[in-house]
C-alpha cells in the first residue's frame, strides 16, 4: 500500500498546485466585474466545457489504450486530425446556434460573443490530446510542469486584462490568444522525439477502431458532464445572468475531488487489476477500505470546516455582494462527504465498464427529474438540492454494484469504526474554530479559524486513532516532496 501511496502523493500534489493557482481567477474577476458581466463569462465558460467534453469524441482517453498496442506516431497523428475537424464543427455549430442560445439564456450579450469565443472552443478541442500523449510516455513530471506554466499563463493574462479595465470582449480575445498560445506550445512537444507525429504512416492508420473505442467513452463522459452541469444550465436557462452569477459563485465546488479522489483512484486503476485477475478480492476490499479512510482523513474535516466558515469564505474570497450565494454554497457542500468513496473505479477494474455508464444515465434521469420539480418548490436553490440527492443516489447504487462485484456486504467495503473516529474529531476541532468564526471578523476569522480547526482536528484524530502513525510519516513523505529536506524535520 505505501507504493500505492507514493504514487498518488506525486498527482495530489500536482493536482494541488495546478488548481490552487487556478482558483485565483474567480477570486479576482468578480472584484473587477458586474455581477452581469460575471454571469454572462460563466455562461461562457458553462457552453465551453459542454461542448469540448462532448465533441473530444472520448479521443485523448483512448490514447492511453492504443498507445502501446499501435503505431504511437500514426496514433497522435489521426487524433490530432480528427480533433481539429470536430472542433471545427464545434465552432460553427455555436456561431450557427448563437442567436438561440442567447435568447435560452436571456442574455442579448451572448448573441456577440458566441462566434468570437467559437474560436476559443476549438482551438481548445485542437490540442486536447497533449496531456494523454505524455502521460502515456512516461513524461509525467514534464507534462504537470507544462500544464501548471499553462495555468499560471491563462490566469495572469485574463487578470490583467479585467484590472486594466477591459471588457468582457477583450477578455475573450485574451481567451483566444492563451488558447492560440497552448495550440502552439504543445504541438512542440507532439512534434518532438522518437513517437513525433511527423512520422506517422497512412499506411497504418485505424481511425475506424479508434473510435469503435473512444465513442462509447464519449457517451458515458457526455452524460455524466451534463449531469453534473444539468443544475447550472437549467438556473441559466431560467434565471437572469445576474441571477446565474449568484448561483455559480455558490455552486463553487471545492476540486477535493479532483485532487485527492481523482488522484488515489486512477492509482487504484492501474493496479487493482492484476490482483482482479488472480481472484484476490479480499486484498482489494482492504486496499479500498483503507484509500476510503485516508480520504476521509480530509473530506470529512473540509465539510465540516467550509459548513462553519461558509459564510466567510463567500463573503472574504467574492466579497458581500454574493451573500445570497451563501445557501446554495452550503447545499453543494453536502458533495464533499461522499469524494472519500472511490466507487466508479471498481467496476472499471473489473472491465464491466458499461455499469458506469447505467449510472451514469440514472443520475440525469433523476437529476432532470428532481431539478424541475424542485425548482417550482425551491426556486434557484432547487436544482443544487437535486444534484446532491442525484449523486447520493448513484453512489448508493455503485456501492450495491460494488458489493455485488467483489462479494462482499456494503458495510463490510466501509471503514465504519475509522470513519466515527475521524467524524467525531472533526466535530471537537469544528466546535473550538466556531468560537474563533463568532469572535473575529473577515479575513482573520477565516485564516486563524483555519488554522485553530485543522490543528486541533490533527490533535484530536491522532488522540482518538483516526490518524494512524503510518499516516503521519505519509504526510512527511509528502511535504518532503515539495519542500527541501533541510526545511522538514
Amino acid at each position: 500500500m505505501a507504493s500505492l501511496t507514493e504514487n498518488a502523493a506525486a498527482l495530489i500534489v500536482a493536482n494541488g498546485l495546478k488548481y490552487a493557482v487556478g482558483f485565483i481567477l474567480p477570486m479576482m474577476l468578480v472584484r473587477w466585474m458586474s455581477q452581469g458581466e460575471y454571469g454572462t463569462y460563466q455562461q461562457l465558460i458553462l457552453l465551453s466545457n459542454i461542448g469540448s467534453t462532448l465533441m473530444m469524441l472520448g479521443l485523448p482517453m483512448s490514447v492511453y489504450y492504443f498507445y502501446r498496442r499501435s503505431h504511437a506516431p500514426t496514433l497522435i497523428a489521426q487524433t490530432q486530425i480528427i480533433l481539429v475537424a470536430s472542433g471545427l464543427v464545434t465552432g460553427i455549430a455555436i456561431v450557427a446556434l448563437a442567436p438561440t442560445l442567447a435568447a435560452r439564456f436571456h442574455d442579448a450579450g451572448l448573441r456577440q460573443l458566441l462566434p468570437i469565443f467559437a474560436i476559443y472552443v476549438a482551438l481548445n478541442i485542437f490540442s486536447e490530446l497533449f496531456m494523454n500523449v505524455m502521460i502515456s510516455q512516461g513524461r509525467y513530471r514534464l507534462e504537470v510542469t507544462l500544464e501548471l506554466l499553462e495555468t499560471v499563463v491563462r490566469v495572469s493574462l485574463l487578470v490583467t486584462i479585467v484590472a486594466l479595465g477591459y471588457s468582457l470582449r477583450a477578455l475573450v480575445f485574451g481567451l483566444i490568444g492563451y488558447a492560440t498560445f497552448r495550440l502552439i506550445f504543445r504541438s512542440y512537444w507532439v512534434w518532438t522525439g522518437t513517437d513525433s507525429v511527423r512520422k506517422a504512416s497512412w499506411s497504418r492508420r485505424f481511425p475506424g477502431a479508434q473510435l469503435a473505442y473512444s465513442l462509447p467513452l464519449a457517451a458515458s463522459s457526455g452524460v455524466g458532464v451534463i449531469g453534473n452541469l444539468l443544475d447550472k444550465m437549467i438556473v441559466a436557462f431560467s434565471f437572469s445572468p445576474v441571477d446565474y452569477a449568484v448561483y455559480s459563485v455558490g455552486a463553487l465546488e471545492i476540486p477535493l475531488d479532483t485532487i485527492f479522489q481523482g488522484s488515489v483512484a486512477n492509482v487504484l486503476r492501474a493496479s487493482l487489476p492484476s490482483l482482479i485477475a488472480e481472484g484476490r478480492h479480499r486484498e482489494v476490499v482492504r486496499i479500498w477500505q483503507e484509500s476510503v479512510r485516508k480520504l476521509s482523513l480530509v473530506m470529512i474535516p473540509s465539510f465540516v470546516f467550509f459548513s462553519i466558515f461558509a459564510s466567510r469564505v463567500i463573503s472574504v474570497l467574492f466579497t458581500a455582494r454574493y451573500q445570497a450565494s451563501v445557501l446554495v454554497f452550503h447545499v453543494y457542500l453536502l458533495l464533499i462527504p461522499q469524494y472519500m468513496l472511490i466507487l466508479n473505479a471498481v467496476p472499471q477494474v473489473f472491465g464491466k465498464t458499461r455499469l458506469n455508464f447505467y449510472v451514469a444515465i440514472q443520475t440525469l434521469l433523476t437529476n432532470a427529474v428532481f431539478s424541475l420539480v424542485l425548482l417550482r418548490y425551491l426556486g434557484m436553490l432547487g436544482p443544487a438540492v437535486a444534484l446532491v440527492t442525484s449523486s447520493y443516489l448513484a453512489s448508493l447504487t455503485y456501492l450495491f454494484m460494488s458489493s455485488k462485484l467483489l462479494g462482499t456486504r456494503i458495510l463490510d467495503l466501509l471503514p465504519l469504526n475509522a470513519l466515527a473516529r475521524t467524524a467525531f474529531a472533526a466535530a471537537l476541532a469544528g466546535g473550538l474554530a466556531s468560537l474563533v468564526e463568532i469572535i473575529l471578523p473577515g479575513w482573520s476569522s477565516l485564516i486563524l479559524g483555519g488554522c485553530a480547526f485543522f490543528v486541533t482536528f490533527a490533535v484530536f484524530s491522532y488522540l482518538v486513532g483516526a490518524l494512524r502513525a503510518t499516516d503521519v510519516e505519509n504526510i512527511r513523505s509528502w511535504i518532503h516532496r515539495v519542500l527541501p529536506r533541510a526545511m522538514v524535520p
